[in-house]
């Protein structure tokens, strides 16, 4: 729900529109009455709360019919420069003192003691600054305690084994895409845990974008994008990123203007863009100032101006029509993609695309992915479902035992070598269509050229970025295409290519 415009709205409307109930205003009036800009040109200043900035907190602070916060998890992402240390501080002290909790307990935690100091030392400024909070705390250099109460808020170490214990009713983590080894996510799995055991605890994540969505930053965003995309429910979970889109091209200042939301008040004056644009490689421009995860132009096998030039929104497959299928499977870690596609009269192959992300422990659900492949052969007609067996002997087995056309299809030099320069063709001559699905999306768009003495195939490249619906994609195209696919009425069996 956006509410730029919610006061307005609401004035000019009164009681002849219905919104979702939320404590966004009082909120917004904690900030705004008792809270100051920390370090900075606007030092010691009142802080005003702009539009966009309101419109965030409207909707992060609505509640459920019985009252209960409608959001208990948030991932935030905005592009350096647009106030985001200063946002989540005064969030912060919301939560310490205007909540209403009994005995809050506010946890701000980053990668490092320096970078958790920035959201922390902005709330102890604003407590000692502000002329109201001064006489309701006590600050320390490492906590901020409510005077006269239970109630405290206290900056983490950014290591394992330090953060057990307690009962946080908010935990702030920034600049997450830093959070990048086991033991950063531990203390972030714990410090979470630890939130998710009180009756109305609010985790509270904020970041800028990184490049390997391999993260627990990256899948975090790809869970954003599946609740944008309406492909998974997460109910609990807020999703907010400005940023540039894959499409988007970096040197347009106007695309500046639309995911920098500080510039038209100054906070961020456009020259200072200009000034970094010259400075910064561009794939780091894209990062800090775009808010937009990145792949070097060099290292992606296709353009992506080619593959959007496939893209149809608004494609379906025919029930019933002859279907090939591309499984590419992993035990942890990796995601599971399963890509099928049905070829027009035209020689245009139509796909789709289905990819499962690793749960908490990076295991995947197997029955539920043979479950998905049964249900494709109950809507179409399934020719062939191709799949390297090095990770689905197993499914392979369990599929064929229902009637499935498996196709065993190792993924060898000699195999993948032909099939992703099929692949590469086919998209260039826009011989091939999808809806524009942005998990598969990023997945084509990750994959790299790896270079072979027999030729090139795909890989992961330096980024690390999952590419398993990519390579899904390559054996179903390949498949599809092939001189002698398996007959109309197939002896149902695993066939070894």
């Amino acid at each position: 729900m956006n509410y730029t415009k919610y006061a307005t709205i609401v004035q000019m409307l009164g009681q002849m529109i219905s919104l979702p109930e939320t404590k966004g205003a009082r909120v917004v009036k904690f900030i705004e009455k008792f809270c100051v800009h920390g370090e900075g040109d606007f030092f010691g200043e009142p802080f005003k709360l702009d539009q966009w900035q309101q419109a965030i907190i409207y909707d992060l602070y609505e509640i459920k019919d019985n009252g209960e916060r409608k959001y208990r998890e948030a991932l935030i992402g905005l592009p350096k420069g647009n106030g985001k240390t200063a946002l989540a501080a005064a969030i912060g002290m919301y939560e310490l003192l205007g909540s209403g909790v009994t005995s809050p307990l506010v946890a701000v935690a980053a990668a490092s003691y320096e970078q958790a100091n920035l959201v922390f030392g902005t709330m102890k400024t604003m407590c000692e600054e502000s002329i109201f909070l001064r006489d309701m705390v006590e600050t320390f250099e490492n906590e901020i305690q409510v005077k006269n109460a239970p109630g405290r808020a206290f900056r983490v170490a950014a290591k394992a084994g330090t953060a057990d214990g307690g009962r946080n009713s908010c935990f702030i983590a920034d600049e997450i895409h830093e959070w990048n080894n086991i033991n950063l996510e531990r203390v972030h799995y714990v410090l979470s845990n630890n939130t998710a055991k009180r009756k109305d605890g609010l985790v509270l994540n904020i970041t800028t974008a990184g490049h390997d969505l391999d993260s627990m930053a990256g899948r975090m965003y790809q869970r954003g994008l599946l609740k944008e995309a309406g492909k998974q429910e997460d109910e609990e979970f807020y999703f907010k990123w400005i940023g540039a889109k894959d499409d988007d091209v970096p040197t347009d200042e106007a695309i500046w203007h639309k995911v920098n939301p500080a510039i038209p008040n100054d906070w961020w004056p456009i020259e200072n863009l200009r000034r970094r644009h010259k400075s910064l490689p561009l794939n780091e421009f894209q990062r800090y100032h775009l808010n937009q995860w990145t792949r070097t132009e060099e290292e992606s096998w296709i353009e992506i101006e080619k593959w959007l030039a496939c893209q149809d929104e608004e494609l379906e497959l025919e029930s019933g029509e002859d279907t090939f299928v591309g499984v590419d499977m992993a035990l942890r870690h990796d995601s599971v993609a399963i890509v099928y596609g049905q070829k027009d009269d035209n020689e245009i192959i139509s796909m789709k695309s289905k990819i499962w992300l690793p749960n908490e422990e990076n295991f995947m659900d197997y029955q539920e992915i043979e479950a998905f492949i049964i249900s494709l052969m109950k809507e179409y007609k399934i020719k062939e479902v191709a799949y390297d067996p090095a990770f689905f002997e197993r499914s392979a087995q369990v599929l064929l035992d229902r009637g499935v056309p498996m196709v065993n299809f190792p993924q060898t030099h000699s195999r993948m070598i032909p099939a992703c320069g099929n692949a590469y063709d086919l998209i260039a001559n826009t011989k091939v269509r999808h809806d524009g699905d942005p998990t598969f999306t990023d997945q084509v768009m990750s994959a790299a050229q790896k270079i072979t003495d027999m030729g090139w195939r795909l890989s992961k490249g330096r980024s690390k970025r999952k590419i398993d619906g990519a390579i899904a994609m390559v054996l179903m195209l390949d498949r599809i295409t092939a001189p002698e696919p398996l007959s109309d009425e197939p002896e149902v069996a695993i066939i070894n290519l």
